[in-house]
């Protein structure tokens, strides 16, 4: 069961690396600046400063994860718990594409997009939490 749960955790990092990664060009390939073609550049600046630090945080903490994978599976409560959060961004990605739908034909493809990757998250917090291990504090 535990090799099956490192796939999916191991699928769930990766994936969301790609997306921070590709997401540091995505103004470009999709010329999102296109569609604010008179807007102050402070704007623009506004618009590059949140995708960087989205993508960066997203890849970054993906790529983490991927490393201490190992100390996270031994048990590790704080890694459990960042995990736990990081779960809780894809679910909320999820929540807030159907609350303002994506004004798009993309909008099917991104609900099952962020649902897969839910998934992919879902399985291992699911493991982690039916392996919570508790730790008898020590006698002094």
């Amino acid at each position: 069961m535990k090799k099956i749960v490192m796939v999916f955790f191991n699928a769930a990092c990766m994936i969301s690396s790609l997306v921070g990664i590709l997401h540091f060009f995505a103004p470009y390939f999709f010329k999102w600046y296109s569609y604010i073609p008179d807007a102050p550049i402070e704007i623009y600046h506004s618009i590059n400063y949140i995708n960087f630090c989205f993508s960066f945080l997203l890849a970054g903490v993906s790529l983490l994860f991927l490393i201490v994978q190992n100390k996270l599976f031994d048990g590790s409560r704080e890694l459990k718990i960042f995990y736990a959060f990081f779960s809780l961004i894809w679910f909320s990605r999820i929540i807030i594409q159907l609350i303002w739908p994506w004004p798009s034909d993309l909008q099917l493809w991104l609900v099952v997009a962020f649902s897969m990757e839910f998934i992919f998250t879902l399985i291992p917090m699911i493991y982690f939490l039916i392996n919570i291990e508790t730790k008898k504090p020590l006698k002094r």
